[in-house]
């Protein structure tokens, strides 16, 4: 008899996620010694639950009877999950392994049940002015937001194609994605974007797919304003010199072998394309920013870098040090504020330069 799908197990590994009870890191691996460690005195109820599989054919109250392991000490591990996916796979334990996929989805906050979140995805900014002669508007630039198959620093690979969908939607609503700078702001972080920083900085003009990848071209609007002569002097500088898109992932194949992709995102829904200081990496951390502030002189240049080159105002700069600086002085801040400050960062991860 094929193993079947657990419901008890699958519902406990539901709740333990829910519950943020999660090893997103560590290789997986059960030994014996781990088998007992959740077997006790003879609780098969509770060796059950952490499997995703049961073979109805072994005895009952047998090890054998139970399969697809998940987690151990409290956790659900993601690479257990990955493992799973792989070996259901090869296995056509279908039910099991699209099992194991909800869940990844689950943990990676992706799940197909409700509109998936928006996500940042960036990189160095391909782009050149092109103000060649009298007749191009001055601030005009181009370059490329995006490039096919090429895995990221998160694992993602974007095909040809992902863009086709949202950009003829654009098309027919006749309208385009915003262009802002550094996303708007960091707001849920430190505060709300206030209007001002959700006011675009630019147009885009063009936004179109080639055998390449996503080739844009907009111009800065208000390039006599502080504002925009100072946007406009920083891209001449290549000082902003970073592109992200805020998107949401609508189709998505994810990999299950190591050498593959951990996500081949097939459908793009596109939000927003700005120009950063700091290409948004959804792998950034709170360690990652607290290295990156210790590595000034003192804070008050940390301060002046937020201000000057991602166009923080003061009480933002100030608030995000203290914020930073707030969790280095213990080894841990307290569950929930950790949480909401890695679910923010990941979200919109600044990656300061030393």
């Amino acid at each position: 008899m094929a193993v079947e799908l657990n419901g008890t197990g699958e519902s406990h590994a539901k709740s333990l996620i829910s519950a943020g009870k999660v090893d997103k890191t560590s290789s997986w691996s059960m030994s014996a010694d781990d088998e007992n460690a959740i077997l006790g005195t003879d609780n098969w109820t509770t060796y059950s639950s952490w499997h995703l599989g049961i073979d109805r054919s072994a005895a009952d109250k047998t090890k054998a009877r139970y399969r697809y392991p998940f987690g151990k000490a409290g956790k659900v591990y993601r690479s257990a999950l990955t493992a799973i996916r792989q070996r259901a796979g090869q296995q056509d334990a279908t039910a099991i392994f699209e099992s194991a996929g909800r869940l990844l989805d689950s943990i990676d906050g992706t799940s197909k049940s409700a509109e998936p979140e928006c996500e940042f995805k960036g990189a160095l900014f391909e782009y050149k002015f092109v103000e060649t002669d009298a007749a191009t508007t001055k601030g005009t630039f181009e370059g490329y937001a995006s490039v096919f198959n090429r895995e990221d620093r998160t694992g993602d690979l974007i095909i040809p194609g992902a863009f086709k969908q949202t950009l003829r939607e654009y098309d027919q609503a006749g309208t385009m994605p915003k262009m802002l700078l550094n996303h708007g702001g960091l707001g849920g972080f430190l505060s709300s974007p206030s209007p001002e920083d959700l006011l675009p900085i630019g147009k885009w003009s063009s936004i179109s797919e080639d055998s390449r990848g996503l080739p844009v071209k907009g111009r800065l609007i208000n390039l006599d304003t502080e504002s925009g002569k100072r946007i406009y002097g920083a891209m001449k500088e290549n000082a902003l010199d970073g592109l992200s898109m805020g998107y949401q992932a609508k189709d998505f194949v994810r990999g299950v072998n190591q050498n593959e992709p951990r996500r081949t995102l097939k459908q793009i829904h596109l939000i927003e394309v700005s120009p950063v200081t700091f290409p948004m990496q959804g792998a950034a951390s709170i360690s990652s920013v607290k290295s990156a502030i210790g590595g000034f002189p003192d804070l008050k240049t940390a301060e002046r870098l937020l201000r000057d080159a991602a166009g923080f105002s003061k009480s933002e700069a100030t608030a995000f040090i203290a914020r930073v600086v707030s969790f280095g002085r213990s080894d841990s801040a307290p569950d929930g504020e950790m949480k909401q400050a890695v679910e923010a960062l990941n979200r919109r991860a600044i990656l300061l330069r030393r």
